[in-house]
């Protein structure tokens, strides 16, 4: 009798230290905001570049999972050219206070004359942002995605940078205080018959 509940009192712990450690997921994010730098040349048009309203927000991943936002509203108007780079950062309140920081490149033409003409460009990514490691082990990836817009007889161009947050691995689990405890304690009852058994 004294054996199985020793035993009971030792694989309790060891469950309850298993399942701790099974539910490191799912990960809580909170992108604080974004901004870029844009750069290059524009003759007669006018490029303008914010971030989306809908950016800042929080949402959980699960391994494997990924999560797609809108990230920057780019806008190209009046008639003429232009061409050149924007330094993309998004930023991370959570799991980690950090940035992820990208290299978009463009061009564009808009050509209209007495209400006709055409316009055409297009916004692709250059370089995304590296992998960012959080918590014991944790690891997630940003990807950017760039678009392109065309149009006849209009005076404008415009369209949407979107980002894509995917949890490549989860950190591991710290176990609770409670947990520990109760792992002492299993090991304790066992030492204790261990100690009985060899006195008797």
């Amino acid at each position: 009798m004294l054996k199985k509940l020793l035993q009971g009192a030792l694989a309790l712990p060891i469950i309850a230290f298993w399942a701790s450690s099974a539910s490191a997921v799912p990960i809580a994010f909170e992108i604080s905001g974004g901004s870029a730098t844009a750069y290059g040349f524009a003759l007669g048009s006018t490029v303008n570049v914010t971030p989306n309203p809908e950016l800042a927000g929080t949402f959980a991943l699960d391994v494997g999972e990924s999560k797609t936002v809108k990230f920057l509203d780019i806008s190209v108007s009046g008639s003429g050219v232009v061409a050149g780079f924007i330094d993309a950062t998004l930023n991370f309140a959570a799991p980690v206070l950090g940035n992820a920081s990208g290299l978009l490149g463009g061009a564009g033409v808009i050509l209209n004359v007495l209400g006709f003409g055409f316009a055409d460009g297009s916004i692709n990514v250059l370089s995304n942002p590296d992998p960012i490691a959080f918590g014991d082990g944790g690891l997630f990836g940003v990807s950017f995605e760039g678009f392109s817009a065309s149009c006849e007889s209009c005076s404008a161009l415009s369209g949407t940078v979107t980002a894509k947050i995917s949890l490549l691995r989860a950190p591991h689990a710290v176990p609770e205080p409670a947990t520990l405890t109760l792992l002492g304690a299993g090991l304790a009852a066992f030492a204790f018959g261990a100690r009985r058994r060899r006195s008797a």
